[in-house]
C-alpha cells in the first residue's frame, strides 16, 4: 500500500513538473510586444459623445440636415471599423457610427452592463442624441442587425428605414440551430492555435483590465482559419483572408457576457427580437450575401416573414464582410432602398 502511494505522489510531482515546464516554455516562446488600443477613457482626443453617465466612441460623416443613418456594427463584440465603407452614403446622408458599450475604442464596462437590454437602451439614446425629433434609417450587420430588429420591434415609430444585413438570430428556436451549427469541432490545429493566442494574451501589457482578455478573443476570431472553426463557412470557399475585417480593437467581455444575458439556467439562448415587428409597416431590406452558407441566403429569406413588408438581395462574390468585399454593390443597392 505505501509503494502504490509513493508511486502516486512520485507521478504527481513528476506531471506538475513537466506542466510547469511546458508552461514556462510556451510562455518564454511567445514572448513579444502585442499591442492592443486604447480606449476614449485612456486617449479622450478620440472622437466621442456621452449619453447618461456612458461614453461611446463615435463618429459622423455628412450634413446633419440629411437624412439621418446609424450604422450597427457585429459582434457582440467588434467594432464599427470594419463597416466604415457605409461612410459612402455620406453625400446624401448624415452618417452615424458609434462602439457599441465595452467594444472598440468604446470605455470597458463591467459585466453586468453588457446585456441585450442595457444595448438597445443605448441605440435609443444614440437615435434621441442625434434624431431627437426625426426618425432614422438603420443599417445593422449581423449582430447589428439583430440589435436593430429588437429596436424596431419597440420603437417602429422612430424608424423610416431598416437595412438588416445577415442578422443570425432573431427567436429562441432560430438559436437551437445556430448553436448547433457553430459548435467549435476541436483539431489538434484549432487547439494550437488557441493556446498560441491565450500565451501571448498573458504578454499584454494595459491599457485596462479587459485587455489581455480583448486580445485573446480577436486574435481567436481573426486568426482562426483552420479546420474545426465553423465561423469560416461565413466567407467564401471557407476562407477566413477573404474577410473585410479591419477592427481597433474587440470587446472579449462584451462578447460573452451579452450572449449570458439572454441565457437560461441550462444556457440556451432565450430572445425574441421580432417581438412587434408587424407593427412596422414600411419595407425593410434583409441583405445575405452569396458566399456565407451559416446564415446567408437561405437564413435571411426565412427573416422575411417576420415583416409585412421585406425584401432580400443577395450580394454576389462576397461573405459575410459583405460592405468592405463588395462595397460598391451594397451601397448601391442600399441607396435603391433609401430613395424607394
Amino acid at each position: 500500500m505505501k509503494k502504490s502511494l509513493r508511486i502516486i505522489v512520485k507521478t504527481l510531482i513528476y506531471l506538475s513538473g513537466s506542466l510547469l515546464v511546458l508552461f514556462v516554455t510556451f510562455y518564454l516562446l511567445t514572448i513579444g510586444d502585442y499591442e492592443i488600443a486604447e480606449t476614449v477613457e485612456q486617449d479622450p482626443s478620440i472622437p466621442h459623445i456621452q449619453i447618461g453617465k456612458t461614453v461611446f466612441h463615435a463618429e459622423t460623416f455628412g450634413n446633419d440636415t440629411n437624412d439621418v443613418v446609424i450604422a450597427l456594427h457585429g459582434g457582440p463584440g467588434n467594432d464599427y471599423r470594419y463597416i466604415l465603407p457605409i461612410r459612402g452614403l455620406a453625400d446624401e446622408y448624415f452618417v452615424v457610427f458609434y462602439d457599441q458599450r465595452g467594444t472598440g475604442l468604446s470605455p470597458r464596462v463591467p459585466s453586468d452592463e453588457l446585456t441585450l437590454e442595457i444595448m438597445l437602451a443605448d441605440l435609443h439614446g444614440i437615435i434621441e442624441y442625434y434624431a431627437k425629433d426625426r426618425k432614422v434609417n438603420l443599417i445593422g450587420h449581423s449582430w447589428g442587425a439583430m440589435l436593430a430588429s429588437g429596436y424596431i420591434s419597440e420603437h417602429p415609430e422612430k424608424v423610416e428605414k431598416a437595412v438588416l444585413a445577415e442578422p443570425g438570430i432573431l427567436t429562441s428556436e432560430e438559436a437551437v440551430a445556430f448553436m448547433e451549427k457553430v459548435k467549435i469541432k476541436f483539431s489538434l490545429g484549432l487547439l494550437k492555435h488557441m493556446g498560441k493566442c491565450w500565451f501571448q494574451s498573458l504578454h499584454v501589457k494595459g491599457p485596462d483590465d479587459q485587455a489581455a482578455k480583448d486580445y485573446f478573443f480577436q486574435a481567436f476570431m481573426l486568426q482562426g482559419n483552420m479546420k474545426g472553426n465553423p465561423y469560416t463557412a461565413y466567407y467564401c470557399n471557407g476562407d477566413m483572408t477573404t474577410a473585410a475585417f479591419d477592427y481597433w480593437r474587440f470587446g472579449g467581455l462584451a462578447s460573452s457576457a451579452s450572449f449570458r444575458s439572454v441565457m437560461d439556467e441550462d444556457g440556451s439562448l432565450k430572445l425574441n427580437l421580432v417581438d412587434g415587428a408587424e407593427n412596422f409597416t414600411n419595407k425593410v431590406l434583409f441583405i445575405a450575401s452569396e458566399c456565407n452558407t451559416l446564415i446567408g441566403e437561405e437564413q435571411q429569406r426565412a427573416h422575411l416573414d417576420y415583416y409585412p413588408n421585406a425584401e432580400l438581395v443577395v450580394i454576389k462574390h462576397a461573405g459575410h464582410t459583405m460592405f468592405g468585399e463588395q462595397t460598391e454593390k451594397s451601397l448601391e443597392v442600399i441607396r435603391k432602398y433609401f430613395k424607394e
